[in-house]
């Protein structure tokens, strides 16, 4: 009488669990193949940088800052005229919890001219910025979707 091996039930269980594993894996890369263009564009565009802003006035003033309190207003500056018009693009705004405080498009540039200074907005019902990272991004859109960032900056809201 043969007597079986305490070891091949894990072992068999292992197996699966990395035959599951490289599924997920194969999963993964293949929506970002698919998410993530293999060619980009080549295309950039140029912010001018992120100044103190004025909601009366939408007007910018001051230098570019990386850093700003929480009871500071500001805008992100951009200058479209580098980008040709048969691209479609967008400009969000997001706080430290990825929530998109301020927008602009979508839209091909020459129609965003008007949107040269996009503002970070306050959250509803709040009084200041919360704190933490903002990142700005100047994005390509194609069909509806994001497809390529065009453009980054980040700036801190410190806690005072």
């Amino acid at each position: 009488m043969r007597q079986s091996d305490p070891v091949a039930g894990l072992y068999r269980t292992l197996l699966v669990f990395a035959a599951v594993g490289i599924l997920i894996l194969a999963a993964g890369l293949a929506e970002f193949a698919y998410f993530e263009p293999v060619n980009p564009s080549g295309l950039h565009v140029h912010i001018v940088g992120v100044f103190h802003y004025d909601p009366a006035t939408n007007q910018t003033s001051g230098p570019d800052e990386q850093t700003f309190g929480r009871a500071d207003q500001f805008a992100a500056v951009v200058d479209w005229s580098g980008l040709p018009n048969t691209v479609t693009v967008q400009a969000l705004w997001f706080d430290s919890f990825q929530n998109v405080v301020g927008s602009a498009g979508p839209n091909v540039p020459s129609e965003m001219a008007g949107d040269k200074v996009i503002p970070a907005a306050v959250p509803k019902d709040l009084k200041f910025h919360l704190p933490g990272e903002y990142i700005f991004a100047v994005e390509r859109v194609v069909g509806g979707q994001p497809v390529e960032v065009l453009g980054r900056r980040i700036v801190e809201v410190d806690r005072s």
